[in-house]
């Protein structure tokens, strides 16, 4: 049974794969024995070096939490999903290139035998067995996950996929045997501009039966699906998973989120407390967001 909550992981190489990714593959001793997370879209929170470290400070364990408990030296981390396990252990992740950011700069000048930190993995996916079919999206910073998500799909499966990439030459080919049809959404959102991908999945035509939506995107944009897919479709919590990657215009976002994070974090915490799920107290919260103007 591994000793720690995290896992130094080594850069093995990087690719530049797409105008708008970068691959690194991550190896070295501390990943072999990685548990995996069940789910396709398994995420690690991937942690940087401080300016003048060779790798990030360990995490300590207190009270059975593994952080970076001491302030003065935490280091910048972002969540990331593990694109593939390869056979001889070596995890890929892809990172998108975008202008800024400490992932992406990282990312762009990694190379053979820097040090990183990995969390350990979780996931969100979680299809109910009586599914007949998929609705799965993304934009780039969900599209590692949905591909992952994708090329796992087993024969029997019935899935649409709408994916928003600024770039054509991001538009990927998904090597699966399930039954799967995709909308590309070319040259929108994604930072550059206003999204697609919300009147996209509102103007698919939603097929009889018992369906499951995955969506990994810009943070506003899944609460708009979330919506949508809850509200005026009716379908319940267990039936979608809808997760916000990023945030438009993040640093700004903050700001005015610090003035009211005491009364939409108890929103979330009451809902707990009231005995409702983690996903329907996750509405919740996004709820009070909506009605503080965030």
């Amino acid at each position: 049974m591994r000793d720690r909550g995290f896992y130094w992981a080594e850069v093995l190489s990087t690719e530049q794969l797409t105008p708008s990714f970068v691959r690194v593959r991550f190896g070295g001793p501390d990943l072999d024995d990685y548990d995996a997370h069940e789910s396709p879209d398994e995420s690690v929170a991937i942690y940087f070096p401080n300016p003048g470290e060779d790798r990030p400070p360990a995490m300590t364990n207190i009270d059975g939490v593994w952080w970076f408990h001491d302030e003065s030296d935490r280091p910048e981390g972002r969540n990331y999903t593990v694109r593939r396990i390869e056979p001889d252990g070596t995890l890929v992740v892809d990172f998108v290139a975008h202008e800024g950011g400490v992932a992406a700069s990282w990312a762009q000048s990694a190379s053979a035998g820097d040090t990183v930190l990995f969390s350990m993995p979780r996931g969100w996916y979680a299809v109910p067995e009586d599914t007949d079919w998929q609705l799965l999206v993304a934009d780039l910073a969900g599209l590692p996950a949905l591909a992952r998500i994708v090329e796992g799909l087993p024969k029997s499966a019935r899935a649409h996929v709408i994916a928003e990439v600024f770039d054509e030459r991001d538009v990927l080919h998904f090597d699966t045997v399930g039954a799967v049809t995709v909308d590309w959404l070319v040259g929108s959102g994604n930072g550059h501009g206003p999204g697609a991908v919300v009147d996209a999945v509102r103007a698919w035509p939603i097929p009889e039966g018992n369906g499951y939506v995955w969506f990994a995107g810009e943070a506003a944009d899944s609460r708009a699906v979330r919506k949508f897919v809850r509200r005026e479709r009716g379908m319940g919590a267990d039936r979608f998973d809808i997760i916000g990657y990023w945030r438009v215009r993040a640093e700004q976002w903050l700001a005015r989120y610090e003035k009211v994070e005491s009364v939409v974090a108890a929103a979330y915490t009451t809902a707990l407390e009231q005995g409702r799920t983690e996903k329907e107290a996750a509405e919740a919260y996004d709820e009070m967001l909506e009605k503080v103007g965030l």
